[in-house]
């Protein structure tokens, strides 16, 4: 005989964050940036800082690119590992939820 109570099944897995994988491509860029306009000599019609400023803007759309698509791996990865458990409701007494 089945029971009266209604039960549910519910899913529950752990999901990344994204803002430290945008984050961290940002800070390699920039240091990819930064070991490039100072390992080569300057241009003459440009300073440092103006240079610096156009490589990391370059370097930062490729490493943005690989940094979603290294969430997203993590995530379906994480999808995985979830688990499964049927619930039921609480019961409810005069004085509240137990």
């Amino acid at each position: 005989m089945p029971s009266t109570t209604p039960h549910r099944t519910v899913s529950v897995r752990t999901a990344p964050k994204l803002l430290p994988f945008l984050i961290g491509a940002v800070a390699v860029a920039f240091t990819a940036a930064v070991v490039v306009v100072y390992s080569t000599p300057p241009a003459e019609n440009y300073t440092r800082a103006s240079s610096l400023g156009h490589m990391t803007l370059v370097f930062c759309m490729p490493a943005l690119a690989l940094a979603a698509t290294a969430w997203l791996t993590v995530e379906k990865l994480l999808r995985r590992k979830k688990e499964t458990y049927s619930i039921a409701p609480a019961e409810r007494t005069a004085d509240g939820p137990r």
